[in-house]
């Protein structure tokens, strides 16, 4: 390094030349984003401040705003974003000052509830998730670990430990495979696409694309087979 601080190939120990630019990055800032003085694009250093000592919000290290002079802004929030008053990011009223609401961005309001009465945990002030289970998973109605359904805190039946009862469905009425008692799925067909009317999901008609209907006999009454209902052979 030369008496004039710059190496041989012209650039400082920050790896800036003469003109400011960087040997790495080919512009007048470094790979941080910060320029020859330190500062960057919009004249912040690295610790946030201004080459005049203040934030991006007009507050110095100390925490003193440049307007007002005391450690608050002209809307009474600190350094940190909070109000003096009370000491967090809701004003006395419990409005945000993000939101501009009774709620801050994660919608939860000055106390910590949401819109529908649920702490940030999930429970209510009364100690009960939105399922009526509390910390210990009792449920609010039946006293017991399960509620009238027989499911637990978890969403598991209490008699099997799993998402489907004794009889193999869930909570929605589906099995494994995703049918209800009726042989029908979510959307309303049978493992052979046939609605509760008979209706087949590709051709909307009786029969599907192989000519048999929901029962499995084509419009002259022989299954693919070759028998009928009454289990005669096709002659």
């Amino acid at each position: 390094m030369g008496k004039d601080g710059f190496d041989k190939y012209g650039y400082s120990a920050d790896g800036f030349n003469k003109e400011g630019i960087h040997k790495a990055t080919g512009t007048k800032f470094n790979k941080e984003g910060f320029g020859k003085d330190g500062f960057d694009k919009l004249g912040y250093d690295k610790d946030g401040l201004s080459k005049y000592g203040y934030d991006a919000n007009g507050f110095d290290k100390n925490g003193t705003h440049i307007a007002t002079g005391t450690l608050f802004n002209s809307a009474g929030l600190n350094k940190e974003g909070n109000y003096g008053a009370t000491g967090t990011t809701f004003n006395k009223e419990g409005i945000h000052k993000a939101t501009g609401t009774t709620f801050n961005e994660e919608g939860f309001d000055k106390d910590g509830f949401d819109k529908l009465g649920y702490y940030q945990d999930g429970f209510n002030k009364n100690g009960y998730d939105k399922n009526g289970f509390d910390k210990n998973g009792t449920h609010i109605a039946t006293g017991t670990l399960v509620n009238s359904a027989g499911l637990n805190k978890e969403g598991n039946y209490g008699a099997t430990g799993t998402t489907f009862n004794e009889e193999g469905f869930d909570k929605d009425g589906f099995d494994k495979l995703g049918y209800d008692q009726d042989g029908l799925t979510k959307y309303g067909y049978d493992k052979n696409s046939f609605d509760k009317n008979g209706i087949h999901i590709v051709t909307h008609t009786l029969f599907n694309t192989a000519g048999f209907n929901k029962d499995g006999f084509n419009k002259d009454g022989f299954n693919k087979d070759n028998f009928d209902k009454l289990g005669k052979n096709k002659q």
